[in-house]
């Protein structure tokens, strides 16, 4: 029983060098997290790394792997975005309009 009690009183002594050691290890954490997310320039991106190919936006010539591109059935075009496939069939009404 004092044993109990006196533990209890230097965990009550200790508890808020406990709390900041918790939160300091949390901060090392979570750098450590943040820095294995981020790869350093120099390092090639994981979608590089892969030999795979890239293809142009119709609308805004932007070059982006096969796996990222938007891309419509009925032709063979590809957009790197849903506003860019907007903008680019907002440019096709015009121009339609425009012949006739």
């Amino acid at each position: 029983m004092l044993l109990a009690f006196v533990a209890t009183l230097v965990y009550f002594k200790l508890r808020p060098y406990l709390s900041f050691a918790r939160r300091v290890f949390a901060l090392f954490r979570e750098a450590r997290r943040l820095s294995h997310e981020q790869q350093s320039p120099l390092e090639p991106r994981a979608s590089s790394r892969v030999n795979e190919k890239l293809t142009r936006c119709v609308a805004c010539g932007t070059w982006l792997p096969a796996s990222r591109v938007i891309a419509l059935r009925s032709s063979s075009a590809t957009y790197c975005s849903h506003a860019c496939l907007e903008r680019a069939a907002g440019d096709e009404r015009k121009t339609k309009a425009w012949k006739r």
